[in-house]
Protein backbone atom coordinates (compact mmCIF):
# COMPACT_ATOMS: atom_id res chain seq x y z
CA UNK A 1 0.00 0.00 0.00
CA UNK A 2 2.85 2.38 0.78
CA UNK A 3 4.40 1.78 -2.66
CA UNK A 4 1.13 2.74 -4.35
CA UNK A 5 1.07 6.17 -2.66
CA UNK A 6 4.69 6.75 -3.58
CA UNK A 7 3.95 6.02 -7.25
CA UNK A 8 1.08 8.52 -7.27
CA UNK A 9 3.34 11.18 -5.81
CA UNK A 10 5.97 10.46 -8.44
CA UNK A 11 3.40 10.88 -11.22
CA UNK A 12 2.29 14.18 -9.73
CA UNK A 13 5.87 15.44 -9.65
CA UNK A 14 6.37 14.41 -13.27
CA UNK A 15 3.23 16.31 -14.32
CA UNK A 16 4.48 19.34 -12.42
CA UNK A 17 7.83 19.20 -14.20
CA UNK A 18 6.12 18.93 -17.59
CA UNK A 19 3.90 21.93 -16.82
CA UNK A 20 6.94 23.93 -15.70
CA UNK A 21 8.81 23.03 -18.89
CA UNK A 22 5.86 24.07 -21.06
CA UNK A 23 5.63 27.37 -19.18
CA UNK A 24 9.34 28.08 -19.66
CA UNK A 25 9.10 27.27 -23.37
CA UNK A 26 6.04 29.50 -23.77
CA UNK A 27 7.78 32.42 -22.06
CA UNK A 28 10.91 31.91 -24.15
CA UNK A 29 8.81 31.82 -27.31
CA UNK A 30 7.08 35.06 -26.39
CA UNK A 31 10.40 36.75 -25.66
CA UNK A 32 11.93 35.57 -28.93
CA UNK A 33 8.93 35.97 -31.25
CA UNK A 34 7.08 38.74 -29.38
CA UNK A 35 8.30 41.68 -31.47
CA UNK A 36 7.59 39.88 -34.74
CA UNK A 37 4.07 38.95 -33.62
CA UNK A 38 3.46 42.49 -32.39
CA UNK A 39 4.47 44.05 -35.71
CA UNK A 40 2.38 41.51 -37.62
CA UNK A 41 -0.69 42.37 -35.56
CA UNK A 42 -0.07 46.09 -35.99
CA UNK A 43 0.12 45.66 -39.76
CA UNK A 44 -3.08 43.64 -39.76
CA UNK A 45 -4.82 46.23 -37.58
CA UNK A 46 -3.78 49.15 -39.76
CA UNK A 47 -4.91 47.41 -42.95
CA UNK A 48 -8.43 46.88 -41.58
Amino acid sequence: MQLHNRTEGQGLVEYGLIIALVAVLAIAGLVIFGPAISSLLMNLGSSV
